[in-house]
């Protein structure tokens, strides 16, 4: 409760302007009522004296303030406004307002009463305080921060919470240096007090945290799989006798898997990841290197962003080189822009812009086969977190506009996805995903004389077991299914997979 001169000067002006006595009475007892803290008789009291007298500002604030009392936060913010905008104005409904717009989980609004409260001179040292709580809120740290030293120097009794505040949003930030030495500084000011048991552990975690971080990870994968078209051969007999392979092609294959992630703990708003990452599918049972599908991938990532509040702009970018048939395949550079947005607890939406530069590295048998281009798209998502364990769902929309060299690869792609992840158990998990996609094709295929419409269907399911900490057992079945007007490019695929993980 805040007792200042402020209320006495309100209350004294009160009573000059507004004071019949008949209409005091419910005010002056309803005021009484409030202080020794019997609210329900105090608001009884206090909504008649605001019937009676509904210019009171001083009536507007205590009423607010029982209701607050009373867990009537929106109550209390109708009649505390009341109280701050009445004249003459009672200036504690500032930092009240700001306390409960905050309680409310309106940080902007609480925002501009402590602002103002802090203006008007309203008890300095504990407006600084609830700043620096409603900054740290809006993700503000550094803000934050300056606020709670404020309350510091204003009044020493405010030094070990505001320390421990100053801990918070340090560890906010991932200043964890900082915010340990900060919780050591809570502890030193009074061993035995409560807040010093409060920092104490805080300050064990963190040393725990930065003494067994790593930013480097590696990850080493082994798995077998079976494909029962390695190829892509159409389901079309016809077709697959016109490209030589009449029977089709069922194979297995060994997937061996290297990845290094980096990931340092940056402070202040900004993070940085990248990724190096090579993949290789060696199968086994075709005849010649000329009709071998295995594949050689290296990519590498940088993900360098910064996060603002409740979203954060990342700008992800990667460069690719694939092997196909034991050859130079293809290169890839990506670039994606994404800002990803925290809507509410457990909800991100994403957007992101993209653009990719394809360059084949074997010439076309014609000019308008040539698959070079300048790829260009957009997408939307959505992202649900649940349970404790790591459950997920998202759904997202992918367009594409493949402006390939050769006039028969020049195609508009539209993606639908959704997937999701089903904690079984602690250890065990259930990944499943599915999506729909169309490519719309700009002219008339000078190979086949007709112009190209696909749709693929994929889908997969796949358990993976964390044994321990560093080693997973994984198991996936994935389903395609492309349908094209052109029948060489329609066909059916399905894979299975599984094999172990190591983590260091």
């Amino acid at each position: 409760m805040i007792k200042t001169a402020s209320l006495a000067a309100a209350a004294l002006v009160a009573a000059l302007t507004f004071g019949a006595p008949a209409q005091a009475a419910n005010l002056d007892e309803g005021i009484v009522q409030y202080r020794v803290e019997n609210f329900e008789e105090a608001q009884a009291l206090l909504q008649k004296a605001r019937a009676e007298q509904p210019e009171s500002s001083l009536a507007a604030f205590y009423l607010g303030m029982a209701r607050k009392q009373g867990g009537d936060i929106a109550g209390a913010i109708k009649d505390l406004t009341d109280a701050a905008t009445l004249k003459p104005p009672v200036l504690d409904a500032y930092l009240e307002l700001a306390d409960a717009w905050h309680v409310q989980g309106d940080d902007d609004k609480a925002l501009e009463w402590a602002n103002r409260s802090e203006a008007a001179g309203v008890n300095p040292a504990r407006s600084a305080f609830l700043k620096g709580i409603i900054l740290g809120g809006l993700g503000k740290s550094d803000e934050a921060v300056a606020s709670f030293e404020k309350a510091k120097r204003l009044d020493p009794s405010l030094n070990q919470p505001a320390q421990l505040q100053i801990a918070m949003a340090m560890a906010g930030s991932r200043k964890l240096t900082r915010a340990r030495d900060a919780l050591r500084a809570v502890v030193a000011a009074d061993p035995n007090s409560e807040i010093a048991g409060y920092a104490r552990e805080y300050e064990q975690s963190f040393t725990r945290i930065l003494e067994s971080y790593r930013p480097l990870h590696l990850t080493l994968g082994l798995n077998y799989l079976y494909d029962d078209n390695a190829i892509s051969s159409p389901s079309n007999a016809g077709a697959r006798a016109q490209i030589g392979n009449p029977t089709g092609q069922r194979d297995h294959a060994f997937m061996g898997s290297f990845r290094l992630d980096y990931n340092p703990l940056l402070e202040n708003d900004y993070t940085f990841s990248a990724q190096y990452l090579v993949q290789s599918t060696k199968y086994g049972d075709t005849n010649t290197a000329e009709e071998n599908p295995s594949t050689v991938i290296n990519s590498l990532t940088v993900n360098p962003g910064r996060s603002f509040g409740n979203s954060i702009f990342s700008l992800p970018i990667n460069f690719s080189h694939v092997f196909l048939k034991e050859k130079e395949y293809q290169v890839l550079v990506t670039v994606r822009p994404t800002w990803s947005w925290q809507a509410a607890p457990q909800h991100i939406l994403q957007a992101a812009a993209n653009f990719t530069r394809r360059d084949m590295l074997q010439d076309p048998l014609v000019q308008d086969e040539d698959r070079d281009a300048n790829i260009g798209g957009a997408s939307a998502g959505y992202i649900f977190s649940y349970g404790d364990q790591g459950g997920m769902a998202a759904l997202r929309y992918d367009f594409s506009y493949d402006d390939a060299r050769g006039v028969n690869w020049k195609n508009r792609g539209h993606r639908y996805s959704a997937s999701g992840v089903i904690p079984l158990t602690s250890a065990v998990k259930l990944n499943l995903s599915g999506e729909v996609s169309t490519q719309d094709y700009f002219k008339t295929n000078t190979v086949f004389d007709i112009q190209r419409d696909d749709t693929t269907w994929f889908g997969t399911a796949g358990l993976s077991w964390n044994l321990t900490g560093n080693v997973a057992l994984l198991a996936q079945y994935s389903h395609t299914t492309a349908k094209s007007n052109i029948k060489v490019y329609d066909y059916n695929r399905n894979t299975f997979s599984t094999g172990i993980e190591f983590s260091f």
